[in-house]
């Protein structure tokens, strides 16, 4: 089984969401140019029947891309451990063992390095891991609906794909960049430059942070533009431009949070924006986060990297099902480890 680091040659790609109950699916053509986009949920099937019925789709025999939802996978970052690069698997491997609640034979992992060339004594390391059976399962769907397995991908990455293809049309391609996406009940920042991911963090999603966007509530860090944005300690007074943690709804707090430890990693490599995409109240979150973290904040619309995405997935439930799909649909990675 390959990773999504792993380069697969392909005259077009398919990437699917697959579950017991529903398998979405975008296909791209050689250019990347988006060709289709679906659902189809199994009703009242049989697991055999909704096989069947999956086979008459016609999607094309291509190598597939399957996006694991965000609870069916974990990605740790760890120090990487001194040891040849033959071994680091298997060292990364014990190394998690007390940061993972499943024993460390009941997971497939890999591994890839956080891609920052600047000179430090302790590299950093990204361990993708997913449960063996969990694996099979969605290896057997995709055989009895006719489709090939050729690659397992985690949200962390996709995101970072749709993510940095964004950038890059928005001119901010080599720029550190965030994203903030929803995924059912959490959602998921990712921290990119250059194409590569450099953070990630769940967090859960509250759907109070919505309502919260109808009163613009005090600034946590003073409106400034994001190449020289100053972040802020929680317990500054009013006078310091900035609020307690009991003035911002629990999402705001945990971004300032993350952007903190951003800064303190990486100070030489500022924020130049955050993209929100959480469905219907994206445009309301990004003018929440705006004014209360001070700094550029946009929507992230699939269009400007898809064009054509939006009539495509017009039917109700598509949109949503497919959206964690479209970095898939971007892998391009050749890493070394």
């Amino acid at each position: 089984m390959k990773w999504p680091w792993q380069r697969a040659a392909s005259s077009g790609t398919l990437v699917i969401g697959s579950h017991a109950d529903a398998l979405a699916w975008a296909e791209a053509g050689p250019a990347g140019t988006l060709r289709g986009c679906g659902v189809e949920t199994r009703g009242t099937d049989n697991p055999a029947d909704f096989a069947r019925r999956l086979r008459g789709l016609g999607l094309p025999a291509t190598p597939v891309t399957v996006v694991l939802a965000l609870d069916e996978s974990q990605l740790l970052q760890i120090d990487t451990p001194a040891v040849k690069p033959e071994e680091l698997k298997a060292a990364a491997r014990w190394r998690i063992k007390d940061m993972i609640d499943s024993p460390l034979d009941e997971l497939t992992i890999d591994v890839m390095h956080v891609r920052d060339d600047r000179p430090r004594p302790h590299r950093q390391l990204f361990v993708a891991a997913a449960r063996n059976a969990l694996i099979r399962e969605v290896s057997e769907r995709a055989t009895a609906a006719g489709l090939g397995l050729a690659v397992i991908d985690i949200a962390e990455a996709t995101q970072r794909n749709l993510q940095s293809a964004a950038a890059r049309a928005a001119g901010l391609g080599e720029r550190a960049t965030a994203a903030l996406m929803r995924y059912g009940a959490q959602c998921l920042l990712t921290v990119c430059a250059g194409g590569e991911l450099f953070y990630a963090r769940r967090l859960d999603w509250d759907d109070s942070t919505l309502k919260a966007s109808g009163a613009a509530p005090p600034p946590l860090a003073q409106e400034a533009e994001m190449e020289n944005l100053d972040f802020v300690d929680y317990g500054a007074d009013d006078n310091g431009g900035a609020t307690t943690a009991d003035d911002a709804p629990r999402l705001v707090i945990e971004l300032q949070r993350s952007f903190d430890v951003l800064e303190r990693s990486w100070p030489d490599l500022p924020l130049a924006g955050l993209w929100v995409q959480v469905g219907e109240g994206s445009q309301a979150l990004a003018d929440l986060l705006h004014a209360a973290l001070g700094m550029r904040v946009d929507v992230l619309n699939p269009e400007s990297v898809f064009p054509g995405f939006d009539a495509l997935s017009a039917a109700p439930g598509v949109r949503d099902a497919v959206l964690p799909l479209l970095g898939g649909l971007l892998r391009a990675e050749s890493r070394q480890l």
